[in-house]
């Protein structure tokens, strides 16, 4: 059961649903694609994520609510310890990190915002590393 949850947080995110770090960044897709006026491109955007999410939901019923018959002649499964947390840990990790970039999405977004302010303005950058060395850029 644990397994089944941590796979559906990054899936889930994957499909853009609220308020996991998927949904801020298509968001911010929609809106741009708004008000530049790029309808049909967020019409299939919104679509896709649809189609994501009906895919995730199926891979996820499959992998984990589906009873499979084992093929004759085929070794029992083996058991997943109840305190494997070895194997759980990477996948919680990862969730956890999706859920808490989605529910601090404002700040990250402010600096990520920030940065590409000072990548689209490359006078800030040679400046501060002329500036750096000594070397005035503007005397």
């Amino acid at each position: 059961p644990a397994l089944a949850v941590l796979f559906m947080i990054p899936a889930l995110s994957l499909a853009g649903i609220p308020p996991l770090s998927g949904f801020w960044a298509k968001l911010a897709l929609v809106r741009a694609g708004l008000s530049a006026g790029q309808y049909a491109i967020v019409a299939v955007s919104l679509f896709v994520s649809l189609l994501t999410l009906y895919s995730m939901t199926k891979i996820w019923s499959y992998a984990f609510w589906t009873e499979r018959e084992e093929p004759a002649g085929a070794p029992p499964p083996l058991p997943l310890a109840a305190a494997d947390w070895r194997r759980l840990l990477p996948v919680s990790l990862l969730a956890g990190l999706t859920v808490l970039v989605g529910l601090t999405a404002g700040p990250l977004f402010e600096l990520a915002q920030a940065a590409s302010a000072q990548l689209l303005n490359p006078q800030l950058y040679i400046d501060a590393v002329l500036s750096a060395g000594g070397i005035h850029a503007n005397p």
